[in-house]
């Protein structure tokens, strides 16, 4: 999240970007904000509340759910230090404060991205391995749950400790490069994993009459799509964090225009997953708009007095 700056410090000269400008962007990520916490808050209650889409398997996706509203809300904090930069309010934070925030910034993304790269994994053993895919414990899709979470916790504890070393030693790149590199690694992983699904799907070549199986096929698809959309749109944040190592700071207005416009992109990818669960999971869209019909007030029937009945003449 934020820009390509942000192991160095949290703020930008106010002379990258006008007044209009910066205005221009808070409303943007103020909008996409509340559409990613509404949206994937809400996809994680329909996905707990309904029974039908309750299965072990759903876990993972509902685990992207909640680590995508958490990347919401760092877009909230974006949001308010980007106000800070461009001296429409305040913002004093120690050291230690930098580090929390930054380290939040890190551990949120990654989760999401190592949570795609266990997504794609078990749909790879769903379709090479049907058969034993339908009878994996739930407990193992638990432990797959946890695993993201320390996998991103742990990498991103040490990405922070590569910021304490760059300003105390000013040339430690190493544990960043590594925080990457476990990045692209969850990318690679999708990859192949949908590679190799593309091309087994390809060999069957056959009609399948299997109602239980024609789901999976079509979780498989729904997921496939919404996970590559995520790495087109990633791609060019990640870019942007390689080529701002040997330069952490932007130095001119085209690059941080360039590296708020990847942020965007990046941060829309939190969006891709409900808006697809809705045109592409029949259950889903019937519980999406189940629950927002539930948010209005039914319109009282109308009501006509007896006496105000028309008298027919006789």
């Amino acid at each position: 999240m934020g820009n390509c700056s942000q192991q160095k410090n949290m703020t930008v000269s106010l002379k990258l970007i006008s007044s209009s400008e910066c205005v221009a962007w808070l409303t943007v990520y103020g909008i996409e904000a509340v559409a990613i916490v509404m949206l994937n808050a809400l996809t994680a209650i329909i996905y707990l509340k309904e029974r039908s889409l309750r299965k072990p398997s759903i876990y993972l996706v509902i685990n992207l759910a909640i680590a995508d509203t958490l990347i919401g809300g760092l877009l909230i904090l974006h949001v308010w230090f980007l106000g800070s930069d461009c001296n429409f309010w305040t913002s004093d934070l120690n050291e230690l404060s930098d580090l929390v925030i930054i380290a939040l910034f890190r551990f949120f993304p990654l989760a999401s991205a190592t949570n795609l790269a266990a997504i794609s994994l078990e749909r790879t053993h769903a379709t090479f391995r049907p058969f034993a895919h339908r009878v994996v414990k739930k407990k193992i899709f638990g432990a797959a749950v946890v695993a993201v979470w320390i996998i991103a916790g742990l990498t991103s504890a040490i990405s922070v400790f590569n910021v304490y070393l760059d300003c105390v030693l000013e040339s430690s790149h190493f544990f960043y490069i590594s925080y990457l590199s476990i990045y692209s690694l969850c990318l690679f992983v999708i990859l192949v994993s949908y590679t190799s699904i593309a091309i087994r799907i390809m060999r069957r070549n056959q009609p399948h009459h299997h109602g239980a199986r024609n789901r999976e096929r079509e979780l498989t698809k729904t997921l496939f799509i919404a996970t590559v959309t995520s790495i087109l749109l990633t791609l060019p944040y990640v870019i942007c964090w390689f080529l701002a190592l040997p330069h952490p700071i932007p130095t001119n207005s085209t690059w941080f225009q360039l590296s708020e416009f990847f942020n965007f992109l990046f941060s829309a990818n939190s969006l891709v997953n409900p808006v697809l669960y809705t045109f592409r999971v029949p259950e889903f869209k019937r519980a999406f708009f189940s629950v927002v019909r539930c948010g209005r007030q039914p319109e009282p029937p109308q009501v006509f007095p007896l006496n105000d009945r028309p008298v027919r003449s006789t």
